[in-house]
């Protein structure tokens, strides 16, 4: 039986480019979802007047864009066997989805590599060096079992797209790399319209979140898990947060992952004691930044 694909785009601020991307994506996808995240250009009311067929998702009250919690709302209202989650500047080929249904095996998850989509980057801006990392398809079922993105990460270049790809490669599907020939063109625009919803520097953002990720990910191979409890990584993130605001080249985190009782040897004068296993996480920015 053939696999169903479910476009999920997001909008908060830039109706001007998904009145450009959503006619390709509604006349090839078997659902379009379209997350309204509090978008001050009322993104709902245009699509439900204009693309009926759509699904609309309102996120209400939210002053700042989170890429990963409007993603994680369309999701959660997809049926299809296949998330495809494109950004709202993306511009799909007319084919796309029937080209993305021969390529990408099953299972596995598709994305396009970075040098792969630096053709796209017309402008030479820095930040849009990597503006197709968002481009994602990957089964619903695997999306769901490894948790969906990660919504503690904050700001711009934050990286929980890669951190979602990890989890997916700890969860044991293959990541394949789609050509792309499935992307038209990514609509042109500047680094403070980028950023206009995010209240925090990308350089805080962008080290916080390595940092956070690289941890994280230790921590789940220890453990032998997908993803850790919510009340976990808002404590490593504000961790990683806190490093990240302190500047300089180097960040450094220690986190405790676990503490347990332990019986101890009785010849040495001891009952009990306690076990503890802790994390130090080191990572340097130079080369990665420019210094602040």
């Amino acid at each position: 039986m053939p696999r169903s694909f479910a476009i999920v785009t997001t909008c908060k601020g830039r109706l001007a480019h998904l009145k450009l991307a959503l006619p390709r994506m509604a006349a090839q996808a078997d659902e379009l979802i379209v997350v309204d995240y509090s978008c001050p250009q009322r993104t709902g009311d245009y699509v439900r007047g204009n693309f009926p067929s759509a699904e609309v998702v309102s996120v209400a009250g939210e002053t700042y864009f989170s890429n990963w919690k409007a993603r994680n709302a369309g999701a959660s209202a997809a049926t299809a066997d296949v998330l495809v989650f494109v950004d709202a500047d993306t511009v799909l080929s007319e084919n796309a989805i029937a080209a993305l249904s021969e390529q990408l095996p099953d299972p596995a998850y598709g994305f396009i590599p970075a040098p792969n989509a630096q053709s796209f980057n017309t402008s030479g801006r820095p930040l849009a060096m990597n503006q197709l990392s968002g481009f994602l398809a990957v089964p619903a079922a695997e999306f769901r079992r490894v948790g969906g993105y990660d919504d503690v990460f904050e700001g711009y270049a934050s990286g929980a797209d890669v951190d979602l790809r990890t989890r997916l490669n700890l969860a044991g599907l293959t990541a394949f790399a789609l050509q792309p020939s499935l992307v038209e063109k990514v609509i042109e625009h500047d680094a403070a319209s980028r950023v206009q919803n995010h209240d925090m520097p990308i350089a805080t953002s962008y080290a916080a979140g390595l940092l956070y990720r690289k941890a994280k990910r230790a921590i789940l191979k220890i453990k032998g898990a997908l993803e850790l409890d919510p009340d976990e990584r808002r404590a490593l993130y504000a961790a990683a947060m806190r490093a990240a605001a302190e500047g300089g080249d180097r960040l450094a985190i220690d986190i405790v992952i676990g503490q347990q009782p332990i019986l101890m040897p009785r010849q040495l004068g001891y009952e009990r004691g306690t076990e503890t296993l802790s994390l130090h996480a080191e990572l340097s920015l130079t080369g990665k930044l420019p210094r602040r």
